[in-house]
């Protein structure tokens, strides 16, 4: 197996149709499908149902796209720190985030940084919250910046705290709370929610469930969505509540939503630093000791 009939297999589990892969890797129709056979062989698995009009990956085919994913960020990530130590100018420092609030925080970091270590190249790439420590694990980022609650528990991995802050409830101009100043639990889960989908959240969901029972309440969520747009969609147009770190901006929307704060909320963040406390990238130690955390 090369890394070739990797990439060529992602892209087709994401454009689930023959034609459109072979024209994004400027190669034939027959080429994609000589290469998907050959992976069928190799792993003894039907990876594709090609019955299905768009075609969809198996449930072993889902099961090798996840690794697959994993195994072609690694080979990415290889190259990068390869290309920058062949050229001898530049230190390639890669960071992962998850959501608009962290890229928010790395901008008021970086500037400055930068403009001190010259030699630094950052390449920043995002990621589900759920996923982000094993990608850290597995060595594919040097440096995380997301919600502390995707580094609970895991081993190997050290943490700094960059900011932190609690979240507000989302409505919108239509929602019966859309005036109110300030919720109180009751009002709150009185009201059906609309949540991002656990698989992308990780831990974060499961903590916030668990701040709700500590309150005594059971939530309402009638609404899973994969991401934030699909959440304001909802938010607006079914009057549903949605939970936002206080520190998002949603100013583009204007009088279509309101922030409301949460009295005496559990519901609390921080945005952390997270890096396996072994990597010996000289970017990351600059950067670590340019933010105290060394």
């Amino acid at each position: 197996m090369n890394i070739e009939k990797i990439k060529y297999f992602i892209d087709l589990v994401e454009c689930r149709n023959f034609t459109e892969t072979a024209k994004k890797n400027h190669v034939s129709q027959t080429t994609i499908s000589q290469h998907m056979a050959s992976l069928e062989r190799e792993f003894d698995n039907k990876l594709f149902d090609r019955k299905q009009i768009p075609i969809q990956p198996t449930p072993a085919g889902w099961i090798f796209y996840k690794e697959a994913l994993i195994i072609y960020k690694q080979f990415q990530s290889m190259k990068q720190k390869m290309e920058a130590h062949r050229e001898n100018t530049t230190e390639l420092l890669s960071i992962v985030y998850a959501s608009p609030v962290d890229v928010k925080i790395l901008n008021e970091i970086m500037p400055d940084f930068l403009r001190q270590n010259r030699r630094v190249k950052v390449e920043i790439s995002r990621e589900k919250l759920g996923e982000i420590s094993m990608a850290l694990k597995r060595g594919i980022y040097d440096l995380a910046v997301c919600f502390d609650s995707e580094f609970e528990g895991q081993e190997g991995i050290e943490t700094g705290t960059l900011t932190q802050g609690r979240y507000c409830a989302v409505v919108g101009r239509d929602h019966p709370l859309y005036d109110t100043e300030e919720l109180d639990n009751e009002n709150l889960y009185s009201h059906p929610l609309v949540m991002l989908n656990p698989k992308i959240i990780g831990l974060s969901y499961d903590l916030m469930v668990e701040h709700v029972h500590r309150d005594g309440y059971k939530p309402d969520i009638v609404r899973y969505t994969d991401d934030v747009e699909s959440e304001l969609f909802y938010i607006i147009n079914e009057q549903l509540i949605g939970f936002f770190p206080e520190h998002y901006e949603l100013g583009e929307y204007g009088t279509r939503v309101r922030k409301i704060p949460i009295a005496s909320t559990r519901h609390l963040y921080q945005i952390q630093m997270a890096w396996i406390s072994d990597n010996s990238n000289p970017a990351l130690k600059k950067l670590l000791r340019y933010k105290n955390l060394t």
